[in-house]
């Protein structure tokens, strides 16, 4: 497919649910991309939705949004128990696909959308949203940068409850429900942009009332010495952060890990007292003042007060950088733009969610799923 680099690229959406609606309104912050097509299985669902974001071509079916020649690249926004047909159709017709998480529902199906898009030499990713984050990928350069050595331990929770309804896409097995689709993809993509592939896996998931995992926790082995700790759920809350333990130091993923904003980097080498407080360039931020105008302690009971992890680690001479860059709207837009990149690049999938990542995530979740 030949793509203009003189234009914005034309983008459709297939689907017009809760996810297609926060994915067209990221698109106010976009420049090089505009909202051409929406196609939905019902007419009226298409126009309301077209109506709503001011997309001038409404179809009523999803040949029909493939079809239109000034959609050249489509995001996915269905359950994902029809990814895989969906995707099918996209690359068929020679429309580069950005579909939402999971690609697929097993490991092969997404081998075999993985090769219809390489028999095609069509664009394809995975819509990993957490993974294009402003604070994500100074996450992955802390970790290129070798800032807290070598990694040995990751660990995280996903626990955010949901509404029962057997019939809802979280609940329902049929539409890709379920605990470990719905959460521990979040995870689980964050361990293998870390460690890779698992040499080993270990799983226990607690069945709900409609057949979903409603609870699973997994242990993942990496060679001899990593390991990561995962748990998720859609039935009760929990910390929904993650950290990450190296031979030098620490770094905390802050909540909500799947859309965090904030690191922080806990250095366990000995060396002077300091305490630094930066946005993910590295410029001071007001809140650094205070803490070093504190140290005069006379504002040293308010910083007790309001910053207590921040004051105490001031006092226990603990070396910890927090670094804050949270995403614009809902930081859908930022898989757009890179897209965009790579078609303007010609490639075929992005070195940030290649397809064997993709690949190794699903195959992954069908060990967790056997051990269930």
């Amino acid at each position: 497919m030949s793509i203009s680099h003189d234009t914005p690229i034309g983008w459709g959406i297939l689907g017009t649910g809760n996810v297609a609606r926060r994915f067209a309104a990221d698109f106010s912050y976009l420049n090089d991309a505009r909202l051409v097509g929406v196609g939905s299985r019902r007419q009226e669902t298409a126009r309301l939705f077209g109506k709503r974001f001011e997309i001038h071509h409404q179809y009523g079916s999803y040949q029909e949004l493939v079809d239109d020649p000034g959609v050249e690249a489509v995001y996915i926004a269905t359950p994902a128990s029809v990814h895989k047909n969906n995707i099918m159709l996209c690359l068929a017709a020679g429309k580069a696909v950005l579909c939402e998480k999971p690609l697929t529902v097993t490991g092969h199906e997404a081998e075999e959308v993985i090769a219809l898009a390489r028999l095609k030499q069509v664009f394809l990713m995975e819509a990993m949203w957490t993974r294009f984050l402003p604070i994500i990928r100074k996450l992955r350069d802390l970790l290129a940068q070798g800032r807290i050595g070598k990694i040995h331990h990751f660990m995280a929770d996903l626990g955010s409850p949901a509404p029962f309804d057997p019939q809802s896409r979280i609940f329902n097995a049929e539409l890709g429900g379920g605990a470990m689709l719905q959460r521990g993809i979040y995870l689980l993509s964050l361990a293998n942009m870390i460690f890779g592939s698992p040499s080993s896996v270990k799983s226990f998931s607690m069945k709900g009332e409609s057949g979903v995992d409603e609870e699973t926790g997994f242990l993942l082995k990496y060679g001899c010495h990593s390991l990561a700790t995962l748990w998720c759920s859609i039935s009760i809350a929990g910390q929904r952060e993650g950290a990450i333990v190296g031979t030098n130091g620490l770094l905390r993923i802050h909540p909500p890990i799947n859309c965090p904003s904030c690191l922080t980097v806990q250095d366990f080498r000995p060396q002077k007292t300091s305490r630094t407080l930066k946005r993910s360039d590295g410029t001071p931020t007001l809140k650094n003042r205070l803490i070093q105008y504190a140290k005069g302690k006379r504002f040293l009971h308010l910083l007790r007060e309001r910053f207590p992890v921040f004051s105490n680690r001031i006092l226990h001479g603990i070396h910890t950088t927090i670094f804050y860059d949270p995403p614009k709207g809902e930081g859908l837009h930022y898989q757009v733009s890179e897209v965009n990149r790579c078609l303007r690049a010609g490639r075929m999938e992005s070195p940030i969610m290649p397809w064997d990542e993709s690949l190794s995530i699903m195959r992954t979740m069908d060990q967790i799923r056997a051990q269930s």
